[in-house]
């Protein structure tokens, strides 16, 4: 019955969490929890010191209630502090064997269960480590805790064997325990959870009694299982975004250079193979599409001739800057003879600003 129970409390916490809504991952740093849910323990066997007698202890199923506060140190690993308290009203006290128990105040034959509960406090440490990566929405978790357990007794019953015999007790312990833990954790924002934790706690538990005959009663507080929902939320500042990368460098503008030649010559003077050097030096700062050498001549000289010059003079400049690194593969040659001046003259006429080559880079 009280597995069904345990069963039915899981399913319906489960159907809760996985109706929320998928979310990204919570940040690293510290996060606070509270959970609620359903507690059952198995009989607690206890020896009375006194007597030397053991009874067992029924403990009825009840509610459970923690508090968390973790710190997340990196996507699967987490450490928290919990705080934690475990209801259960008396059941049934009856003997290993004989006759001995408690009942309530009724008469005979009446042996009810007696007044009281036997509750838990803890204050655990744990260690929980989550499955997968920030991106997963359903993610399981394990974990293991330690700590203290302080068990509170209260009971005023009559001892079943013996009518009329009182029986009181009103003490706790405080003792090690430990416990293990399994859970899923639903993303529902980018640092809330819906935990589905379940809990096995064990550990030693005694109390006085006011009969001399009993004396202190000392058993296991174990097979203690709890499954809660709860909501986590997590403080932790958010990792700022990388900076954007640089913005790539501009292209470089398009630009031309010219080139002069002495009359009727194609070789480069020293002015012009400086042109060609700053011509090339540019060019190699990006990677250029496009270099178009035009070879120009003035208007002495008759036309098919200073066809034949404007292209020497277009090819020993493209030589110069292939020879200068730039990749001739990119570059285009053209001579336009005496038929594009830079400046208008008339036939026959010497004139330098026409004697040239121009540089044309694009990029």
């Amino acid at each position: 019955m009280r597995v069904k129970s345990l069963i039915l409390a899981s399913s319906a916490a489960a159907a809760l969490a996985m109706s929320a809504g998928a979310a990204s991952a919570e940040p690293d740093g510290w996060y606070g929890a509270i959970d609620a849910g359903y507690h059952i323990i198995d009989d607690i066997n206890a020896e009375a010191s006194a007597s030397g007698h053991n009874w067992n202890w029924e403990v009825n199923d009840g509610w459970a209630a923690f508090a968390r506060l973790g710190y997340r140190f990196n996507p699967n690993w987490r450490m928290e502090l919990e705080g934690g308290y475990r209801s259960g009203d008396i059941g049934t006290v009856r003997a290993v064997s004989g006759p001995q128990g408690l009942c309530n105040s009724g008469t005979a034959p009446a042996c009810h269960s007696p007044e009281g509960d036997i509750t838990s406090t803890t204050l655990m440490a744990n260690v929980l480590y989550d499955f997968g990566t920030p991106e997963w929405t359903l993610r399981p978790f394990v974990g293991l805790g330690v700590g203290v357990n302080r068990v509170n007794t209260d009971t005023n019953g009559r001892l079943r064997q013996l009518p009329g015999g009182n029986f009181i007790a009103d003490d706790s312990s405080t003792e090690f325990a430990a416990q293990a833990i399994a859970g899923l954790a639903w993303a529902i924002s980018d640092r809330a959870n819906l935990d589905l934790t379940y809990r096995y706690l064990t550990g030693d538990m005694e109390f006085e009694t006011e009969q001399a005959a009993f004396g202190t009663f000392s058993g296991d507080y174990d097979q203690s299982h709890t499954v809660t929902l709860g909501l986590r939320y997590a403080f932790g500042a958010e990792e700022a975004p990388p900076p954007p990368p640089p913005p790539p460098p501009p292209a470089p503008a398009a630009r031309q250079f010219v080139v002069y030649f002495d009359f009727d010559r194609s070789n480069l003077t020293a002015e012009a193979s400086s042109v060609v050097q700053q011509a090339a030096a540019y060019a190699k700062t990006g990677a250029p599409t496009r270099v178009l050498v035009v070879g120009h001549t003035d208007t002495s000289g008759n036309a098919a001739y200073n066809l034949g010059l404007s292209n020497r003079r277009a090819r020993t400049v493209a030589d110069a800057l292939v020879a200068q690194g730039v990749n001739g593969g990119v570059i285009s040659l053209d001579g336009k003879g005496e038929t594009s001046p830079a400046k208008a003259t008339g036939d026959g006429v010497r004139e330098p600003l026409n004697r040239r080559a121009t540089i044309d880079i694009n990029f």
